[in-house]
């Protein structure tokens, strides 16, 4: 049995008031998640319709049926990358059961809901959800939204709501007389607290999280021993911490004051960080730095000014390892360090103290690049009173100074990054057209070179702030000068060797490689296209379909233009790319594609025509379902019913096996009782009266599967022409089959 492990504590016995529910087969979970899973990346791999989604889509809602005999619904919990049912934990070791939660936890769903009623289509659907792309479902509204529009009304989804921090006790809530009483400054560390503690976020009105008195006792120094030990979740941690410290940065910004609480909660982290394990500490002051680094010096000296020095040169020195901007703001803390302050920057250190940052700190976080981004006076004599006893040029190096990594910090690829984005930052300033010439030559020159290390980002912010100046600044000259500049996006040249870079970078910079494409609009297609072409595997590489898709009915267009080329395979993924589009007045470019030579482009063809309700569907789907090729036929059988076409439940009658020879036409049976279940023609109910009463003596255990299946698909028939199939069912010895006509007609 799957291994559980309780994690919560005992609560009152509760009266009796309800009826209780039948105890979960924890085995029987395990199949369904295992199925689940199996079935997201199915359909995740493979293009819509393909077989394989089919049989894994068949495999998971078989099992989840069995769910539904023993409840009404089955609700997964997640906690990030770890499953749980009720109170209960599901084995964290178990690599299924976190691939799984860490599909649901990236698309910030906290809870997911299967209802009894499922039918194969919600659960596909379900599945799109899930792999699609984070930024595209918050592009559409986010997960709720997008479940709520994806018509599966029998899965619900509860979404992670990391802005509601809610901390109940049931004991406090259910005592009338009751007053929970919080001390000052507690509530935002309480908050922090519990939210680790439950794994999960509790909601106003609901009685999940821990006793605010529990979580009131628990100090940093506690709870960094907790972490370290990964007793409680580091990720939920991080992400607290992150909107604690951003909560604070957008007080800052609207000028509000700074409460007593959140100055008693930003202590209190600041303590637990001190006592964190290396590694974690490390992300934890990455979101510091992220946060504060282009902040308000108040913001920075609340933050970061409770840090010890050396916490401080730890975030400085990460943040310069991962090539990050250290903005002017952190001057004030550079100065504290190293012993300088503004007054007497020129003078010297302070007397009586050492500075706590040395040269070599110095040395490694500054090189020479960077340096030029600085245009303080004040930051100048920082930098110059450290490096004053900087050695003669030829001497030879200082001993223990990182020569390789101050090296690596002069590549081409950093160097083109720190010029184009210094140039970025002066063209955006308030300047003279002479100036804003001079930048832009910088900008324009790095272009090329950066699509060759990589740097889509910021060519991304380069063609988009070229975009506003030539629509939005005042001066004329510097509007045209911005309108010539971004000529160079745009030619045919440049497009060619940016989907070149697109595909030797897409596999470690997809977001950004992704982001920019779009952004350069439409005249990309053909090049994408054009590279689209050279993958032979069912619609091409996921990434490439789904970039293709994001251009919409442009992309479709193309494609259309492209249906003449002699390359089977090539052919068959345009059509499935057209497919995607949903346009029906596109059917008559496909017809002619019903005839060709290639059966897989024949059934993507028939597919798509089928989408579209196209007339000529039907014709084409009645020669597949005749043909003397038995993959073809299996297929058109299994698109009949997906699609419920009724005019095709004739020649599935026909081809039921009446007299059962081999083990295969038991499974030919069971794919045309499937189908014609899934269109629920009343003309099917004879022959399936026929093979519920038949006792064929060969493949005993076949033979009760496949009627276990035709008993189960019953349900979109009108009810009065199966009542006799119902009776039949309820005297099967099957108990599963008896619990499908139960549910279909009442009654015991």
């Amino acid at each position: 049995m799957t291994e559980v492990r309780d994690n919560t504590p005992s609560k009152p016995t509760e009266p009796q008031a309800r009826t209780r529910e039948v105890p979960l087969d924890y085995r029987l979970l395990s199949d369904a998640i295992i199925e689940l899973n199996i079935s997201r990346k199915n359909v995740g791999i493979y293009p819509p319709g393909h077989l394989q989604i089919t049989k894994s889509i068949d495999r998971a809602f078989d099992v989840l049926l069995k769910l539904f005999e023993i409840r009404e619904e089955m609700t997964l919990g997640v906690a990030r990358d770890t499953l749980f049912v009720g109170q209960n934990y599901l084995d964290q070791k178990n690599p299924v059961y976190r691939d799984f939660a860490l599909s649901l936890n990236g698309q910030e769903i906290a809870a997911v809901t299967f209802v009894r009623g499922l039918d194969r289509g919600e659960l596909v659907r379900f599945h799109r959800i899930l792999t699609t792309k984070p930024d595209a479902i918050a592009a559409a509204g986010g997960i709720a939204k997008v479940v709520a529009d994806a018509d599966i009304p029998h899965i619900r989804v509860t979404p992670i709501d990391y802005d509601v921090f809610h901390v109940t006790d049931k004991q406090e809530i259910s005592g009338p007389q009751t007053k929970v009483v919080e001390k000052p400054g507690s509530g935002l560390w309480q908050d922090f607290v519990s939210h680790l503690s439950s794994g999960t976020l509790a909601r106003p009105g609901q009685d999940e999280g821990i006793s605010l008195k529990d979580a009131e006792q628990v100090d940093p120094l506690e709870l960094a021993r907790l972490l370290n030990e990964r007793k409680l979740d580091p990720g939920l941690a991080l992400q607290s911490y992150d909107r604690i410290i951003s909560s604070h940065v957008r007080t800052e910004a609207e000028k509000k004051e700074l409460t007593r609480e959140q100055s008693e909660t930003l202590r209190s982290l600041n303590n637990l960080l001190k006592d964190l394990h290396p590694d974690l500490r490390k992300q934890f002051l990455s979101v510091a730095f992220q946060r504060t680094a282009a902040a308000s010096p108040a913001v920075t000296e609340e933050v970061v000014g409770g840090f010890t020095d050396d916490m401080v040169i730890e975030m400085l020195e990460n943040a310069s390892a991962e090539g990050r901007e250290i903005s002017p703001t952190l001057t004030g803390l550079l100065n504290k360090l190293s012993g300088v302050s503004p007054a007497s920057s020129a003078k010297g250190p302070s007397p009586g103290r050492q500075p706590a940052m040395s040269q070599e700190h110095m040395n490694k976080l500054f090189s020479r690049e960077k340096y030029e981004s600085y245009v303080s006076e004040e930051y100048d004599a920082t930098l110059k009173q450290l490096t004053e006893h900087a050695p003669a040029p030829g001497a030879a190096p200082i001993e223990g100074f990182p020569i390789n990594e101050y090296l690596e910090s002069l590549t081409d690829e950093r160097l083109d990054f720190q010029i184009g984005r210094v140039a970025l930052a002066f063209v955006n300033e308030n300047i003279d057209a002479e100036d804003y010439a001079e930048f832009l030559k910088k900008i324009v020159a790095v272009v090329p070179d950066m699509l060759k290390t990589g740097n889509f980002s910021l060519l991304h912010d380069i063609l988009e702030t070229l975009r506003m100046h030539g629509r939005d600044k005042k001066d004329m000259a510097i509007r045209g000068m911005a309108g010539v500049a971004i000529q160079v996006f745009e030619n045919p040249d440049f497009i060619t060797k940016t989907v070149e870079a697109f595909a030797l970078w897409s596999g470690s910079r997809e977001r950004e490689a992704r982001g920019f494409l779009l952004a350069l609009g439409s005249g990309v297609i053909p090049e994408l296209l054009d590279l689209y072409s050279l993958d032979e595997s069912p619609g091409g590489k996921r990434l490439l379909f789904d970039l293709l898709c994001n251009f919409g009915q442009a992309a479709v267009k193309e494609a259309v233009r492209r249906l003449h080329d002699p390359r089977a395979y090539y052919v068959r993924n345009l059509v499935m790319l057209i497919r995607w589009g949903w346009d029906a007045s596109l059917s008559i470019q496909l017809r002619p594609l019903l005839k060709h030579p290639d059966h897989k482009v024949r059934k993507e063809a028939l597919i798509a025509l089928l989408q579209f309700k196209d007339a000529s569907a039907t014709a084409a789907l009645r020669e597949a379902i005749s043909s003397d090729d038995v993959d073809e036929a299996f297929e058109a059988v299994s698109l009949a019913g997906r699609f419920r076409v009724a005019d095709a439940v004739d020649l599935l009658l026909g081809k039921l096996k009446r007299i059962i020879l081999f083990e295969t036409d038991y499974e030919v049976n069971t794919g045309l009782i499937r189908a014609l279940g899934d269109i629920g023609d009343p003309r099917a109910v004879p022959d399936l009266e026929k093979i519920a009463r038949a006792s064929w003596p060969l493949y005993p255990k076949r033979r009760d599967k496949m009627k276990v299946a035709l008993f189960e698909s019953l349900e979109r028939y009108p009810h009065v022409s199966v009542a006799g199939l119902i009776r039949i069912g309820k005297q099967s010895d099957n108990e599963r089959i008896r619990r499908a006509c139960v549910k279909l007609g009442g009654g015991k």
